[in-house]
């Protein structure tokens, strides 16, 4: 898929599409970085219940719109190919269908209309996990201070020491707290809806899911700079900011090194969080 050019992106900006204020608009945001070759310890784990994966298709396991099949997907997929999306957005498995609806606007490139539906609200009820081994760096429970709205962020390890982060996005409720150590397929919330963006939001209402990423941090010193300062949304986390964090392709990741589902993990007892509420 080819990647925007520069008049594009000043297209979109001017038609009041420009993404959030980002690190100098660092080039490492839109672009996935390579592994290191040290690998993991240990497999990870799915962080949904949705192992679709397995089938060797993303049909199920990513969201789509009626005009995007890609949307969910990681890479050039939003605004169908002309804006980087960091992540993948996991469909839930476990959902209530409600008799409300919200208004969706879609854009067709086949045709090149504007169009809206009214789709039907659905709520996920499906349990977030941690991947991996790691330590609570960012527990978001204001869903007006991000995008991303209530979300989790963990740092881990590969083999050689290498740190790397993985994100959980767009929660209900977020049941752990920043600084706590937690082990692979341990509980972090359940699947929510939240955004600052009423745009997101509504998206949210119909097309339900966890935007789960992995990536590494861009600037160590990237609490102290200038750019950090003056980013609108203020910055989240200091370093750990979604606005300094360079993606790993995720799909690419629970792929590479073999995802299992936390139902078939051998869990250690670990002492049950309690929910902290905004």
């Amino acid at each position: 898929m080819r990647r925007p050019t520069a008049l594009f992106l000043g297209t979109l900006a001017a038609l009041g599409f420009a993404p959030h204020a980002a690190p100098a608009r660092s080039p490492l945001l839109h672009v996935f970085a390579q592994f290191p070759s040290a690998g993991l310890a240990q497999p990870p784990c799915f962080p949904t219940p949705n192992t679709k994966l397995f089938d060797d298709e993303t049909e199920g396991y990513a969201a789509q719109t009626r005009t995007n099949p890609a949307y969910g997907m990681p890479g050039w997929s939003r605004s169908q190919g002309g804006r980087f999306h960091k992540g993948v957005d996991i469909l839930p498995i476990e959902f209530e269908r409600t008799e409300r609806t919200v208004k969706i606007e879609y854009y067709d490139p086949k045709t090149s209309r504007s169009f809206s539906k009214n789709e039907p609200v659905c709520i996920p009820r499906d349990e977030i996990y941690a991947v991996l081994d790691g330590t609570v760096v960012v527990a978001n429970v204001r869903s007006e201070r991000s995008g991303y709205g209530r979300y989790v962020i963990i740092e881990h390890r590969f083999d050689d020491g290498t740190p790397f982060l993985s994100m959980y996005a767009h929660l209900s409720r977020v049941e752990v707290k920043e600084g706590r150590s937690v082990r692979r397929g341990d509980r972090l919330g359940i699947m929510g809806q939240t955004s600052s963006q009423p745009g997101g939001r509504r998206y949210l209402s119909a097309i339900p899911h966890c935007h789960f990423e992995v990536g590494r941090v861009i600037d160590e010193n990237f609490a102290s700079t200038r750019a950090a300062r003056a980013l609108r949304p203020p910055m989240l986390g200091g370093k750990y900011d979604p606005r300094n964090i360079q993606p790993y392709d995720p799909i690419r990741f629970l792929r590479e090194f073999r995802a299992q589902p936390r139902s078939s993990l051998v869990l250690t007892k670990a002492a049950s969080p309690q929910p902290r509420e905004p």
